[in-house]
């Protein structure tokens, strides 16, 4: 996949610094599903929630979207052994719901990175990174029904995927549980 640049002001990075126990999970350039599948015989994806909301100020930058508007957001827990590991949230406008990217509404549970590492016409952006704390609104999203302490700092990675002129935005949030296999 090429390598499709964007402009990024709200904390994240294209590098990690520093050690990190993470980080070849973090800095991952293939599907992350099919690594995660690789490592766990007992693969699922787990829909939280999917629904046509406001994305956060900073993907809205990032899609180019006007700030009041609505794009589909998709949230999903990517689950190994039975036990939470990512929890990966994807945003697309709804301009670029129409075409090529028109199924994506309705995969459910199953796994985004398939479809998207399938297709060779999709094009991945640089992956940015960051820590989320209690106050990042994705933080507060899995917080919500996934039980990790306030002051738990959670690593996230980000990037977007092209097709063609379309966009889609795909953040994950690596779980404490995925320490156990860094």
């Amino acid at each position: 996949m090429q390598r499709v640049r964007f402009c990024d002001d709200a904390g994240w990075q294209p590098k990690l610094t520093g050690k990190n126990a993470l980080r070849s999970w973090l800095q991952e350039r293939g599907s992350l599903t099919a690594r995660l599948k690789r490592q766990y015989a007992d693969f699922s994806v787990q829909l939280a929630r999917e629904a046509w909301r406001k994305p956060h100020l900073d993907e809205t930058h990032l899609l180019r979207l006007p700030r009041a508007t609505h794009a589909w957001v998709r949230e999903v827990w990517l689950v190994g052994d039975g036990q939470p590991r990512v929890f990966a949230h994807s945003v697309i406008a709804r301009t670029d719901l129409r075409g090529p990217w028109y199924g994506l509404r309705k995969i459910g549970r199953l796994p985004l990175g398939t479809a998207l590492f399938a297709n060779p016409e999709v094009t991945r952006g640089v992956l940015h990174f960051r820590q989320l704390n209690a106050s990042h609104p994705l933080h507060k999203a899995l917080s919500a029904s996934f039980p990790v302490s306030r002051q738990q700092r959670l690593w996230a990675r980000r990037s977007l995927f092209c097709l063609g002129r379309h966009h889609l935005l795909v953040t994950e949030v690596f779980l404490p549980s995925m320490l156990q296999h860094p």
